[in-house]
């Protein structure tokens, strides 16, 4: 019986060492079937989640979700340090007899373990030979390790978040209402109809989509991490920017093998790949963005003065190029219970309706126009 618990102790140590070293220093994209972390979010973000959607009030809802990562965060190390530390317990249980009594019952093993485990080294139990007493190190190490990890974590984590962060503030289609993805276009246009600075967007974009698919694939638990600012939210202004070049290479010949279609690509490969991350399948109900929906933001796109395809040709480019990347968009914005719709600088203050919805008037269900 004393084995069974040494064995059972040892398992569960394992079992946590190799998750956190996964969580934290990993670089593959799949966690394991029996990733202690996987199971922990997929149990807790939920049942919060379900908790959230109780709240009435959308800016106590908003409070509420803002605090789901980083106190997610600490709860995972906490559950880390307290199933290592049982797991310990149940080792010197197990191997009480090389203590001359000093162990008396599991809980004296469990205060051992946990005495161990932070280096405290109260020496009121001490172990009888030179097995336990290595193991006693192990135990010490286990524990410098993982804080020590987590400790190193934060500050990379933080500065993930901010580089995130910082690019969402630059998004601006200067007007005082929700940006859109044909405002956003038009913002970047030269009135002569030259693109240079469009693609200058569209590839600064792309490359905060290659730094954000590295990071938050790393640490996946930024997907929950909110933005501090009303309004703002990673995966709509995403979806705003990835919009905005998906009807840019839809509706202008050349730009499907320029900045709009390398950011396209940029964009899908971050959301299908944080979506496996974290286990999210995209969303199957969705349905394409029906013609008369495409026809007011191809007019607007059309007065600007640049050359377009026509019509047809443009609104079969551009639903092959959503399919790619709505799906998940679109899972993700309901699954994080993200704002629909992005504010710019001055807008967010007060969250303005943008006049394009009452162009598009969309029946509840049906997909809105881009982002």
């Amino acid at each position: 019986m004393d084995a069974l618990w040494v064995v059972l102790g040892a398992a569960l140590v394992v079992w946590i060492l190799v998750d956190s070293f996964e969580t934290l220093l990993a670089t593959n994209l799949r966690s394991g079937r029996w990733s202690f972390t996987r199971g922990y979010y997929d149990l807790l973000w939920p049942l919060y989640r379900r908790l959230a959607l109780r709240l009435r009030d959308e800016a106590r809802r908003e409070r509420w979700l803002a605090r789901f990562g980083p106190a997610s965060f600490l709860g995972l190390l906490v559950a880390w340090t307290t199933l290592e530390i049982f797991g310990w317990g149940l080792i010197w249980w197990g191997l009480r007899n090389g203590f001359h009594g000093a162990i008396d019952s599991p809980g004296d093993a469990w205060y051992f373990s946990g005495v161990v485990y932070f280096s405290i080294g109260f020496g009121d139990i001490l172990p009888s030979s030179g097995l336990l007493r290595a193991l006693t190190i192990v135990e010490g190490l286990s524990g410098l390790g993982t804080l020590g990890l987590v400790i190193g974590y934060l500050p990379s984590l933080n500065a993930a978040y901010s580089a995130r962060e910082k690019q969402l503030l630059l998004l601006d289609d200067l007007t005082d209402e929700r940006v859109t993805p044909v405002t956003l276009v038009r913002a970047y246009l030269d009135d002569d109809g030259d693109t240079a600075r469009l693609d200058a967007v569209f590839d600064e974009w792309a490359a905060w989509c290659a730094e954000i698919y590295d990071s938050h694939t790393s640490f996946p638990v930024l997907v929950w991490f909110r933005s501090k600012h009303r309004g703002h939210s990673w995966i709509t202004g995403l979806g705003v920017v990835t919009d905005a070049a998906i009807a840019f290479a839809a509706a202008v010949p050349g730009a499907d093998r320029g900045s709009a279609i390398r950011l396209q690509r940029q964009a899908v490969r971050l959301v299908n790949g944080l979506g496996e991350r974290v286990g999210l399948p995209p969303d199957a109900t969705l349905s394409p963005l029906r013609p008369e929906l495409w026809r007011v933001g191809y007019d607007t796109l059309a007065a600007t003065g640049v050359e377009v395809r026509s019509f047809e040709e443009s609104y079969e480019t551009l639903i092959a190029l959503r399919a790619d990347f709505h799906p998940m968009m679109e899972a993700f914005i309901d699954e994080l219970l993200a704002p629909r719709g992005f504010w710019g600088v001055t807008a967010a203050d007060h969250l303005a309706a943008s006049s394009i919805d009452v162009l598009f008037d969309v029946p509840p269900g049906e997909p809105g126009p881009p982002g």
